[in-house]
């Protein structure tokens, strides 16, 4: 495991005579968070599937974050992620792309973000998947993925707004805190939670209930964050943090704690949501397609012979238990 270090007084000037071998980095993006929520779901899963999705393990959760990773390179792939609700004044209710296109153009909507319209297009694609005579287990488990991080980023209140990084109100840093920093300071700390996977009547309203609920609570995101930043004892907000060679700057574990405190465990909340959503979606694409039986893969194909979901889950918690020592 690599070395973690803390120095919270490093200034601008001492950045100047870092060794060539160090990378600095401002601004600092986890893939975790997407990782663990995808091995968690798969643990939701009821008996009919949970062998096969649990035999793909390794892939599903290497996968959960290819989306991110094409946002540079693939055409409207970062609109995928989010939708603006603030743009709508005049409101918008659950609807087909094309209602949403006829009403607003295309142009405007891929402006405004089309997570909804992508997610339900995503999910017909793996129900469509799901319902081959011969299964494509490797493109099922790239929906499976793919959907799942959809899933996971319309439990993001900022991924809903329009001030997704706190631009517009002075917070900018704020999406990476909430999404990434809040949870790595404090994921060893959260309660386990018993979750289950469940079918999902109408899938459109369902996506879009999901969405109105993270919009509903941006304004407390931001509005927390502020108020723990002008608080008469206020942690020092942000620290230099060593990892191996890499020197980076992000929240320090202190104001972590204090914001997280703030909103009475949101991202808790809607960490163990996302985890819910993302099996019961999976669960009711493999039921819409006629509960098809699922071959397993021979342990002569596996990656690995020791279950990595318990892999994963011992190196999340090594790694957890190491941030918690170095933020004291």
């Amino acid at each position: 495991m690599e070395k973690i270090g803390w120095n919270f007084k490093l200034d601008r000037l001492t950045l100047c005579f870092v060794s060539l071998g160090t990378t600095i980095i401002l601004v600092n993006w986890g893939f975790a968070p997407h990782k663990e929520l995808h091995a968690v779901a798969i643990t939701a899963l009821p008996p009919s599937i949970f062998s096969f999705f649990k035999s793909h393990q390794a892939e599903l959760i290497r996968r959960a974050t290819d989306a991110d990773k094409r946002k540079h390179g693939v055409d409207d792939e970062a609109a995928r992620h989010y939708i603006d609700l603030d743009h709508f004044n005049e409101g918008i209710e659950p609807c087909s792309w094309f209602e949403a296109c006829e009403k607003f153009t295309e142009d405007t909507l891929k402006e405004r973000g089309i997570l909804p319209w992508n997610i339900e297009l995503v999910y017909m694609n793996l129900v469509n998947e799901f319902a081959q005579d011969t299964l494509n287990t490797g493109q099922v488990i790239r929906l499976c993925a793919d959907l799942g991080h959809y899933i996971a980023d319309a439990h993001v209140p900022l991924h809903t707004s329009s001030n997704y990084n706190g631009q517009f109100s002075g917070q900018t840093g704020i999406h990476a805190l909430w999404e990434t920093h809040v949870y790595e300071t404090l994921r060893s700390s959260w309660t386990p939670r018993k979750i289950e996977a469940s079918y999902i009547k109408e899938v459109r309203k369902w996506v879009w209930t999901i969405i109105h609920e993270s919009h509903q609570d941006v304004g407390e995101v931001l509005a927390k964050e502020m108020m723990v930043r002008e608080m008469k004892d206020v942690p020092e907000d942000y620290g230099y943090r060593t990892r191996g060679r890499t020197l980076t700057l992000v929240p320090t574990p202190a104001f972590c704690e204090a914001y997280s405190s703030a909103m009475e465990g949101m991202v808790e909340r809607r960490f163990f949501s996302a985890a819910q959503a993302i099996s019961s979606i999976w669960y009711t694409a493999w039921a819409d397609a006629g509960a098809p039986e699922l071959p397993l893969k021979l342990k002569s194909q596996s990656d690995d012979t020791k279950n990595e979901l318990v892999r994963f889950f011992q190196g999340l918690h090594k790694d957890h238990q190491e941030h918690d020592e170095v933020g004291q």
